[in-house]
């Protein structure tokens, strides 16, 4: 279970490649956040402050992680679920549908859609056959955005189980069971 997301002093972010910047929280007020931000270009420290909303927003524009293991993933909850959200809206526009057609072809409200697409799961795990299928592709490129049939790979013992118990799971496991994993891997950067 991830711990409740809060900013507080001390806390240092750093934002994923290229720009790779790295802002030190001085202090957290009740709507500002004072801040000493480094970049990769300018080695001096610039001082700014910014509404907690902003901080946040940056947070998740960047990717940043922090040194207490804090990341955009985080703020969401369900990392997984986000990305399964936003493959269906960009197979939904690449079709040209908009989200009360696609709503409309699997027998659910538009507000089930919006939700699938922000990241809130709502009882996707029904809908992932027929969601794949309106889409012409397979249910382990829809959840996983690839196909693992066509990869060829040496990989151990343990791994192979790993992959094993994984395609044994539901849908619903399945999801669970990659946002622990990367619950574990964020952990332990």
């Amino acid at each position: 279970m991830n711990a409740p997301f809060t900013l507080k002093a001390g806390q240092v972010w750093t934002g994923a490649p290229p720009r790779r910047e790295i802002r030190g929280i001085d202090e957290v007020g009740e709507t500002q956040v004072s801040f000493h931000k480094q970049t990769s270009r300018r080695r001096f420290l610039t001082y700014q402050t910014t509404t907690i909303m902003g901080f946040r927003k940056w947070i998740q524009q960047s990717q940043a992680v922090s040194n207490d293991g804090l990341s955009a993933a985080s703020m969401h909850g369900f990392s997984p679920s986000r990305e399964i959200g936003q493959r269906i809206q960009l197979l939904r526009k690449a079709a040209g549908l908009s989200q009360q057609d696609l709503a409309n072809m699997l027998g659910v409200s538009r507000t089930a859609v919006g939700f699938w697409e922000t990241g809130r799961p709502n009882r996707i795990s029904r809908h992932v056959p027929r969601i794949a299928k309106i889409f012409g592709i397979s249910e382990e490129v829809f959840l996983n955005g690839q196909n693992s049939e066509k990869t060829q790979m040496s990989i151990t013992k343990d791994e192979e189980n790993i992959i094993n118990l994984y395609r044994a799971l539901s849908i619903d496991d399945r999801l669970q069971a990659m946002k622990r994993m990367e619950m574990l891997y964020r952990r332990q950067k």
